[in-house]
Order: C-alpha cells, then sequence, then structure tokens
C-alpha cells in the first residue's frame, strides 16, 4: 500500500488504513487503541511482525502533526510513528510493577480542541528488524495527540513517569 519506511533500525510497511466508523461519542471510546500483533518478534528478524490497531481520534479538524518520520497514513494529519525502546512499567500479578523493554508505536495526530465524537480507524502495518537490532520484550501502540491539553493518555506508563 505505502513504501516501507526505516525508522531507528525498523522498517515499517503499511498494509491497509481505513476509517472503519464515524460519530462514536466520547463516552464510548475506550483510552488507548486496541491492538493486535501476529507473533513474537524474538528468533527471526528477517520475517516481518504485523500489528492491527483500531484507534479512535476526534472527528474534529486535525492540524498537520509534528514527527512525519513515520508512516503517513492520512495527508499530513494522521501518522504512524517509532520511537524506539522503551523502558515500560507494567502490572504483575503481586500488585507490583515490572519493567519490561517495549518499541514504542504511536498513531499521531494533531487536534487542538476537546472533542465529543471520535472515529474509529483500522491500521494494519508491518514492522521489519534491520540485522542486529535486538528483540523486545512486548510492543507498545500508542494514540496520541501532540496537543497536550486534549490528549486523552495512554494505557501504559512509561519508567521516566512521562507518556
Amino acid at each position: 500500500m505505502g513504501n516501507p519506511v526505516n525508522v531507528n533500525g525498523v522498517t515499517l510497511t503499511l498494509k491497509d488504513f481505513k476509517k472503519f466508523d464515524t460519530n462514536i461519542s466520547v463516552d464510548n471510546v475506550p483510552t488507548g487503541p486496541l491492538v493486535n500483533m501476529s507473533r513474537d518478534e524474538s528468533g527471526n528478524s528477517t520475517t516481518p511482525n504485523t500489528v492491527t490497531v483500531l484507534a479512535y481520534l476526534p472527528d474534529n479538524t486535525l492540524n498537520p502533526v509534528d514527527n512525519t518520520n513515520g508512516l503517513q497514513l492520512q495527508g499530513n494529519e494522521i501518522y504512524l510513528n517509532y520511537y524506539g525502546v522503551t523502558p515500560t512499567q507494567i502490572l504483575n500479578k503481586d500488585g507490583g510493577y515490572d519493567t519490561v523493554s517495549c518499541r514504542d508505536f504511536r498513531v499521531e495526530f494533531n487536534c487542538d480542541e476537546v472533542a465529543s465524537q471520535y472515529d474509529l480507524y483500522y491500521v494494519q502495518f508491518a514492522y521489519q528488524l534491520d540485522e542486529g537490532t535486538p528483540s523486545v520484550d512486548m510492543i507498545l501502540v500508542r494514540s496520541e495527540n501532540d496537543d497536550p491539553e486534549t490528549d486523552r493518555g495512554t494505557v501504559t506508563t512509561p519508567v521516566n513517569g512521562q507518556g
């Protein structure tokens, strides 16, 4: 569908992108994207990993995004960007936290007003590790608004406390 893009030792290829549903009330929108990955990335760096994301984005006017290094999804308004490996805290079975290394992917947009309606987007992409790029424990996919005042938050918390 699109030309491959190499960012931070990972080659991204867009497989599919479409608006799936529209006019979803803010009350029915989860706080993060829904993600499905095809397989564990360890072991075979020559086979691409396929990731499917359902991302809820505001139906308000979107402005150009700041980071355009990744896959262009819709004009200069929606991008899938890769930010490298991020140490991330996850809840463990004992009620504490474990730190794991995650590939940090973000479906990014820039909306400067709080939305009451959202659109659901289907994004499928493949990523392949450059030779010598180590595998990670997990992938982290977030939908992130470049405007911090109207961002709905993320699913997990990076170790450095930002997110």
